[in-house]
């Protein structure tokens, strides 16, 4: 029964910034409310998105005038196929996902990839040196070295102030595949040490932390609980993220709330699996081979929960004791609101 646990670059840098954060968000799956920075660059990321695709844009919104001083560095005619691509990829035995804003194929083997950067201020941008360094910027090369079969790829992070007078700063840096296998050490090293914690199941206010993070980009959403060592669960966090309630190995009870939908994985993946059979040409999505099946599955489902009105009146059940509950349980326990397991 396969079990893989999926790693983004932004769980690897949480990792690296603090493991007991990490702990309470990728484990116990609690959800830090977005800030309104966040909000924001989400905005100037969709402007961005729809200029790119020569949709019609207002430049005069506050996301148009944050986003259009860094569209002279941005690349031409570039195709639709190629914006926000949501990728998966296998090494070392892990697999790795993200998000790319874009990305090219500018010829002798050598890809462009791009990343949009909101800023209050450019001291926050990387260097060209920090650039080649860097866990993202690494893990979207090491998809184009393995899924494109690139010989070098060059990186291009585009800075947009959002404070003071709006402007952009492009950081630009070049990765061999050499470099890249590399730097990619460091980032196994981090897989391998969440996977030995999620098979020991250490709890994440036993994990270690790390106090010079606390402010790092801000206030810590656990600050005050972890400083004063409170066992942090998903009950006592004022989550305001209303989603579904993910059940896992246990079914809602009376004394639970009351649920318009108690919707069973299999009536879930039922409208995925016939998309997968009509898209991919597979009978079932782990004919897609070992490996690889858990991607395919976690993308066409993260992308049929985007699309579904499974808000927090919503109950799903799943288990851990079935291969569909296994491959699925990350993807259903980042998108969930609540999560409650059984025993």
């Amino acid at each position: 029964m396969s079990n893989k646990w999926i790693f983004s670059a932004t769980e690897i840098d949480v990792f690296s910034s603090c493991q007991r954060k990490w702990g309470h968000i990728y484990v116990d799956g609690i959800k830090p409310t977005p800030s309104s920075a966040a909000e924001f660059g989400s905005l100037v990321h969709k402007f961005l998105f729809n200029a790119l695709s020569k949709e019609n844009i207002n430049y005069n919104t506050p996301e148009g005038l944050v986003a259009t001083p860094g569209l002279p560095f941005l690349p031409l005619n570039i195709s639709k196929n190629n914006l926000e691509k949501q990728i998966f990829f296998g090494k070392e035995g892990h697999i790795f996902m993200g998000y790319i804003d874009f990305f090219e194929d500018v010829g002798s083997q050598t890809w462009l990839i791009g990343d949009h950067k909101t800023c209050s201020s450019f001291s926050s941008a990387l260097k060209s040196d920090e650039l080649k360094t860097n866990i993202q910027a690494n893990m979207y090369a090491q998809w184009a070295f393995i899924e494109k079969e690139a010989k070098k790829v060059f990186l291009k992070w585009i800075y947009y102030r959002t404070k003071s007078t709006p402007k952009a700063l492009c950081i630009e840096a070049e990765l061999s595949k050499e470099e890249a296998d590399d730097n990619f050490a460091s980032i196994t090293k981090k897989a391998n040490h969440i996977e030995n914690i999620l098979k020991n199941k250490t709890p994440s206010y036993e994990l270690e932390k790390n106090e010079s993070a606390c402010f790092k980009y801000g206030k810590c959403y656990f600050y005050d609980k972890c400083r004063s060592n409170i066992k942090i669960s998903k009950n006592i966090v004022n989550n305001l993220n209303k989603s579904f309630d993910l059940y896992i190995d246990c079914t809602p009870t009376k004394r639970q709330k009351k649920y318009d939908k108690v919707l069973d994985l299999s009536e879930v993946l039922h409208p995925v699996l016939q998309k997968i059979k009509q898209e991919k040409d597979l009978s079932h999505y782990r004919m897609a081979g070992y490996g690889q099946h858990v991607g395919l599955i976690a993308n066409y489902l993260s992308q049929h929960l985007e699309a579904s009105d499974y808000k927090e009146n919503t109950a799903i059940l799943s288990s851990i004791k079935t291969p569909e509950g296994c491959d699925t349980l990350q993807t259903l326990s980042s998108a969930a609101g609540q999560i409650i397991r059984g025993f």
